[in-house]
């Protein structure tokens, strides 16, 4: 995606970020509840920087949309190749849950 050329370094810092742990951490080895807080500590990251981070697990994959709060352009998207041994209905935390609580 072209767009994240556009972005403050502060906001391609986290981004580069998300990329680096999902491929260094074996998401695998996450169990709802620890890839639950994981996901809340790099969504703090994100809010910090203007922009807002989405997860769905489809067929055991774990795809992250990074959004701008402000406009609300996708701005950056891609899939884990790591599998988790869980569905999404396993973990309790939701995008839905995030937008209603920031919003």
């Amino acid at each position: 995606m072209s767009a994240i050329h556009s972005l403050s370094k502060g906001q391609r810092e986290v981004v580069s970020d998300l990329v680096r742990k999902v491929v260094v951490c074996d998401m695998g080895n996450f169990t709802p509840e620890r890839f639950k807080d994981w996901f809340k500590n790099l969504d703090s990251q994100f809010l910090k920087m203007g922009l807002t981070l989405k997860f769905e697990i489809h067929d055991r994959s774990v795809h992250f949309t990074v959004k701008e709060l402000r406009t609300g352009r996708r701005i950056y998207h891609f899939t884990a190749s790591t599998h988790v041994r869980f569905d999404s209905n396993e973990v309790v935390l939701s995008f839905e849950e995030i937008t209603r609580r920031y919003s």
